[in-house]
C-alpha cells in the first residue's frame, strides 16, 4: 500500500544520459586513521538501471533457498522494493521460493508458552524476537497479491499472540523498529483492522521512550549504550549509524500504511522528521554516515548499510512532501552520491557493507570487498525511492489515452501501450511511477511486461470508445488474476491460470519418474479467484485431493501420452511427434493482468505462452530451431473414447467438447479448442486405430513447410459447462469472437 496524499513538489532535473560506467579504487590499503581517498567517476546511471543490475548480480549469484533470519528478510524487502518498481516477474519469483523454502514461517516453535523475546536468540523459540519477525513483511507483501491464507498463516498467529498480551517491551533494539514495526502496519493494510496500529504504537512509545535522545535526535542501539554509561573514546554519544538508518527507515513504512486519519499517525510523523533533522545534522562531506555518527574516529572510514537505509528514509521524505527541499535535498543526494560513486562496485556488488554487529568498532576496516544481504538489500530500496524522486522531479503530469472500438460488439480486453511512449509523455524514465483511471476517476490496475508494453484491462462499447489518464504518482497494489509458477514440491509443474481458467505443462523431474504425460493440462474452476496455489497447498500439505471438486472446480482432464490441450508438436507424416517435458523455463510476466512464460525443449523449441485477464484463451507461439530445414507443425487437442463425436473441425480452429475424467461421475463437460488467425494448411481429425488408456486421437491445426526458427502463433483454451459457458456451439460463438477481435483489434489513441 502506498500513500495517497502525495505533495509532488520537487524539482530535481533527470539524470543525464548513460555515457560510461565510474571506475573505483581500492581502498583496501587504506590504514585505520588515514582519511579516505575520493573515487573518481565519469557517470551515474539511472536509479531504476541500478536496481535492476545490482538486484540481478546478487541474484545470480546467491540462492533464494536460505534461511528466514533478518539478514535475508532484509535483503527480500529490498527485492520486494525492487519489484514493485520494476515489476519483474524474476523478482517476485526469487522472494516466493524464498518463501516456501522457509515455509512462510520465521522461528518456528509451535508452543507460545516457548516463545522469546527479552534476549538476542537465533533459536527456533525466539518467536517473539523481531529478527525473526521481519521475513512476514515480505509474505505480508505478497499476500496482498495472491491472498492465500496459508502464507500469512504463521505471521498472523504471533502478530495476534502480540495483540492479546499486556507486554510492550518486545522491541528493545532499535533494529526492532525495522525489523517488526512494518508487520504490524502491513497486517493493518490487508485486515483494515486498527488493533494492530494500536499494538504498534504501545511497542514503539516503549522502545522509544528506552533509546530516543531528544537533545541530538538520533536512537541508542539499546540500553546498553545510552550517555553518560556508554561513550566513545572521545567521551561523545555514541549512535550507531545503521540502527538510526533501520529507524528512520522503519518510519517511513509505516506512515505509508497508516490512513490519514489514524489517532496516532501524527505522533509517527513527528519522530520522523526530528530523526530527519538529527541524520542530516551529521553527515559527512562525502555524503556518508560514520559508524558512530557523532564521532568519526571511533570507526573511521566509508560505511554503505547505514547510509542506504538513511538515503530510503530521507528520499521517502522528500517524495511524501514530508520534508523540505532545503535542505533535505542536498543531503539525500550527498548519499546518493555516495552510494553511487563509492559503495556501488563495477560488477554491481555494493561494498563498505559493516559486517553483522551492533555499534561501531574501533579498528574495524570496510574495503569493496565488504558485501551483504542487508547491505544490497538496503541499497535497492534507496535506489528505488531515487527512482521515484526523479521522475516526481517537475509535479503532476498527465497523459489521456483512448480506447476505440471500431466492431460492433462491446468488448472487455487486456490492451498494449508502448510503454516508451507513455514514459516519454510522461516525462519519466520507466517503472511504475504513475497511476492509471478511468473516465470516473477510479484507479484502475495496470502491468509493465518484459516487452516493454503497458498493459491495460479496457471496456469499450460497440462502435464506441473509453478514456483512461495515466499520471504520475504511486500506484496502488492490486490483487493478481492472472499468476503462475514452476512447482518443484510436484515434480516441476509449471501451472498458471487467469480468472476463467487454469492450466499446467510437465516439468524435468515428472519425466525422470518415467511418467508419460505430454500435453497441457486443464484445471476448471468457478471463481474467478485465483484458486492454483492454495489447490497444491491442500493437496500436497492437507491431502486434500485436487480430483475432487470441493466447491470450486477441480482436475479432472486427462493428458497422458497426448497433446491435452494446446500442446504444438512436429508432424511426421500424419504422426504426432509428441514432446516431452521442457528442460528449461522462465517467468516473463506474472499479474495481475497477464501471465507469461518462456519454455524451452531440449534446446530445440521454444515457446512462449501467456494468457491475459477475462480470456478463454492462451496466446502460444513456437519456433523450432535445428530441427530441419522446414517442418510440419500442429496443435490442437486429444479427443478421448467417451465421446468421440462432440469435434467440430473449423476453417482455422478446432474445437471439442470433452467428456472428462469419469464422465458418468462429473455430469459436465470442459470445452477445448485451438484457434490458428493465421491459417493453417490442414485441419483434420486422426483417430488411432487401437485407443489405449482413454485416448482416441486428436483434432489438429497442421501448418507446413515452416522454416527453422519461424515462429508460428496461434491460440488454445478451455471453457467449464458449470462456469463460463454452457453448450459446444457456445464455445464455438467464442472461438469465432476471439477470431474477430484479433482481426479487428482495439485501437489506442494518446492526446
Amino acid at each position: 500500500m502506498f500513500m495517497k496524499n502525495i505533495r509532488l513538489s520537487l524539482t530535481l532535473s533527470r539524470l543525464l544520459p548513460i555515457v560510461a560506467f565510474f571506475i573505483l579504487h581500492s581502498l583496501s590499503s587504506i590504514s585505520v586513521s588515514a582519511k579516505p581517498k575520493k573515487h573518481v567517476f565519469t557517470m551515474a546511471e539511472p536509479a531504476k538501471v541500478l536496481v535492476e543490475k545490482v538486484n540481478d548480480a546478487w541474484q545470480q549469484s546467491h540462492s533464494p533457498e536460505v534461511r528466514a533470519f533478518w539478514d535475508e528478510a532484509a535483503y527480500m524487502t529490498g527485492n520486494m522494493e525492487a519489484y514493485e518498481l520494476t515489476g519483474k516477474a524474476k523478482y517476485l519469483e526469487y522472494s516466493d521460493k524464498w518463501a516456501r523454502h522457509n515455509k512462510w514461517c520465521g522461528a518456528t516453535e509451535p508452543c507460545p508458552s516457548k516463545w522469546l523475546y527479552k534476549e538476542y536468540g537465533e533459536t527456533d523459540q525466539h518467536v517473539l524476537f523481531g529478527d525473526w519477525q521481519i521475513c512476514f513483511q515480505t509474505y505480508l507483501d505478497m499476500y496482498e497479491m495472491n491472498p492465500d491464507p496459508y502464507k500469512v498463516e504463521r505471521a498472523m498467529e504471533v502478530v495476534d499472540y502480540m495483540v492479546a498480551q499486556k507486554e510492550s517491551d518486545y522491541w528493545w533494539w532499535v533494529d526492532a523498529l525495522y525489523m517488526a514495526m512494518p508487520v504490524f502496519s502491513k497486517t493493518y493494510a490487508i485486515t483494515k483492522d486498527t488493533k494492530y496500529l494500536d499494538k504498534m504504537t504501545a511497542c514503539f512509545l516503549y522502545a522509544d521512550s528506552l533509546m530516543w535522545d531528544g537533545e541530538s535526535k538520533l536512537y541508542y542501539r539499546d540500553g546498553k549504550y545510552i550517555y553518560p554509561a556508554h561513550k566513545t573514546d572521545n567521551g561523545k554519544k555514541d549512535f550507531w549509524a545503521r540502527g538510526n538508518g533501520w529507524a528512520i527507515a522503519a518510519l517511513a513504512k509505516v506512515i505509508t500504511d497508516m490512513p490519514e486519519d489514524y489517532a496516532n499517525r501524527q505522533m509517527f510523523v513527528d519522530r520522523y522528521m526530528q530523526l530527519a533533522e538529527g541524520v542530516a545534522a551529521c553527515q559527512q562531506e562525502e555524503g556518508y554516515w560514520t559508524r558512530s555518527m557523532l564521532d568519526p574516529e571511533q570507526a573511521e572510514g566509508y560505511e554503505t548499510s547505514g547510509t542506504a537505509f538513511m538515503a530510503y528514509g530521507l528520499l521517502w521524505g522528500l517524495n511524501a512532501g514530508l520534508l523540505a527541499s532545503d535542505p533535505y535535498q542536498q543531503v539525500a543526494l550527498k548519499a546518493w552520491d555516495y552510494l553511487t560513486t563509492i559503495a556501488l562496485q563495477p560488477d554491481y556488488t555494493i561494498g563498505y557493507v559493516q559486517p553483522i554487529g551492533e555499534r561501531a568498532v574501533k579498528g574495524q576496516v570496510l574495503t569493496p570487498q565488504n558485501t551483504a544481504n542487508f547491505g544490497t538489500g538496503a541499497f535497492l530500496l534507496a535506489a528505488s525511492e531515487k527512482a521515484r524522486f526523479d521522475d516526481f522531479a517537475g509535479g503532476v503530469r498527465k497523459v489521456e489515452i483512448k480506447v476505440v472500438n471500431d466492431s460492433p460488439n462491446p468488448r472487455n480486453e487486456v490492451v498494449e501501450i508502448s510503454a516508451d511512449e507513455i514514459y516519454s509523455c510522461l516525462g519519466i524514465g520507466g517503472g511504475r511511477h504513475f497511476v492509471v483511471k478511468n473516465s470516473l476517476g477510479n484507479e484502475v490496475a495496470y502491468q509493465l511486461t518484459y516487452d516493454d508494453k503497458i498493459l491495460v484491462e479496457a471496456t469499450v462499447r460497440p462502435n464506441g470508445s473509453a478514456t483512461y489518464t495515466m499520471e504520475i504518482g504511486y500506484p496502488s497494489t492490486f490483487r493478481n488474476t492472472c499468476y503462475g509458477r514452476m512447482y518443484p514440491e510436484r515434480v516441476d509443474d509449471i501451472a498458471w491460470e487467469n480468472d476463467r481458467g487454469a492450466y499446467r505443462c510437465y516439468g524435468p523431474a515428472l519425466q525422470a519418474s518415467g511418467e508419460d504425460a505430454y500435453g497441457n493440462d486443464v484445471w476448471v474452476k468457478n471463481t474467478p479467484d485465483l484458486v492454483v496455489e492454495q489447490r497444491y497447498y491442500n493437496e500436497l500439505v492437507k491431502g486434500q485431493s485436487y480430483h475432487i471438486d470441493h466447491g470450486y472446480g477441480l482436475d479432472c482432464y486427462k493428458v497422458g501420452p497426448t497433446l491435452g490441450c494446446g500442446t504444438p508438436a512436429l508432424m511426421d507424416g500424419d504422426n504426432i511427434v509428441f514432446p516431452y517435458c521442457y528442460t528449461d523455463y522462465e517467468l516473463l510476466d506474472n499479474g495481475p493482468l497477464r501471465f507469461t512464460v518462456k519454455l524451452v525443449y531440449d534446446n530445440i523449441e521454444t515457446r512462449i505462452l501467456s494468457i491475459d485477464k477475462g480470456s478463454n484463451f492462451n496466446k502460444m507461439t513456437v519456433c523450432y530451431d535445428g530441427a530441419g530445414e522446414t517442418v510440419d507443425v500442429a496443435s490442437g487437442v486429444v479427443i478421448h473414447t467417451e465421446d468421440t463425436q462432440s469435434v467440430v473441425l473449423g476453417e482455422d480452429y478446432v474445437a471439442y467438447a470433452d467428456p472428462t475424467d469419469n464422465p458418468s461421475a462429473q455430469n459436465f463437460q470442459i470445452y477445448v479448442g485451438a484457434v490458428f488467425p493465421d491459417g493453417v494448411d490442414e485441419v483434420k481429425s486422426i483417430m488411432y486405430d487401437n485407443p489405449t488408456r482413454g485416448n482416441a486421437g486428436h483434432a489438429l491445426g497442421i501448418k507446413r513447410g515452416v522454416a527453422s526458427g519461424e515462429p508460428v502463433t496461434y491460440y488454445f483454451g478451455s471453457a467449464w459447462s458449470k462456469y463460463d459457458c454452457r453448450s459446444l456451439d457456445e464455445w464455438v460463438l467464442r472461438i469465432e469472437n476471439l477470431k474477430q477481435s484479433l482481426s479487428q483489434p482495439l485501437r489506442v489513441e494518446m492526446f
